[in-house]
């Protein structure tokens, strides 16, 4: 093949994988800006305030990466379009501080999933013991937590008895969102007279299988990213040494 027609093919394959790139990196960008501004979402609702700068500094990740991922493109584009060698540079510099920032966030995800599933149990069934208590105004976590258990036809964390703990909780009585019968859902509890109206499960399983997914799309989609940009370095590498071989001629 002779080098002008293995440029082109490099420049094209190596332009259609930086618009990829782009779309991915202002998704991830979106996300960032996501997580900052909804204050009102599954996670940042029932994590404590103490381990708020976990979702915080996730956001400002994704904000650098999708940065950094418009910049290399820019780049990129530019070195191969104007067939300028100096710019091949810069590039592969941005998509190595990608890879290890991606590297970075999937191994900090990894390592720290099982202190978020303690934090989880632990804030549920503090959000359970206060329900309803107006002297604490969580009532948006308290509105999460009927969501949760009508979404996922469960009750309680663990089960049903979870709700005990909570000093309103009369015998007879427990969050309306924890019945599979119609009831007013003007108040937060309703009397409750079989338990056959009550759901069987906790939402500990659903909670965590909604978790496991969610981290398992982060993950895949990481990697997809990983593997795109191992293209793109192959790419720019073979375009830059054909570049310099068409120079020298």
């Amino acid at each position: 093949m002779k080098n002008d027609v293995k440029i082109k093919i490099l420049k094209y394959l190596l332009n259609i994988f930086n618009g990829i790139f782009l779309i991915i990196g202002a998704i991830i960008f979106g996300c960032g800006i996501w997580i900052l501004w909804d204050e009102n979402s599954f996670i940042g609702t029932l994590l404590p305030a103490d381990h708020q700068d976990i979702l915080s500094m996730s956001a400002y990740c994704f904000l650098a990466i999708g940065n950094t991922v418009a910049i290399a493109c820019l780049v990129g584009c530019i070195g191969s379009i104007k067939e300028v060698k100096c710019m091949f540079i810069p590039y592969f510099l941005f998509l190595i501080l990608i890879f290890i920032l991606q590297l970075s966030i999937g191994l900090a995800i990894l390592s720290q999933y099982s202190h978020i599933v303690t934090v989880l149990d632990k804030q549920t069934i503090e959000v359970i013991k206060h329900y309803g208590n107006d002297s604490f105004s969580k009532e948006l976590k308290w509105n999460f937590m009927d969501v949760i258990q009508k979404e996922f036809q469960c009750c309680g964390y663990y089960n049903s008895t979870d709700w005990e703990q909570d000093d309103l909780i009369l015998s007879t009585s427990l969050p309306c969102s924890c019945s599979n019968f119609t009831v007013d859902d003007s108040t937060f509890f309703c009397t409750i007279n079989e338990s056959s109206y009550i759901y069987p499960q906790g939402c500990r399983t659903q909670i965590k299988q909604w978790l496991n997914s969610n981290i398992s799309t982060v993950l895949v989609a990481a990697a997809v990213l990983l593997l795109i940009q191992v293209l793109q370095f192959i790419m720019a590498v073979y375009l830059f040494k054909s570049i310099k071989k068409k120079e020298n001629y």
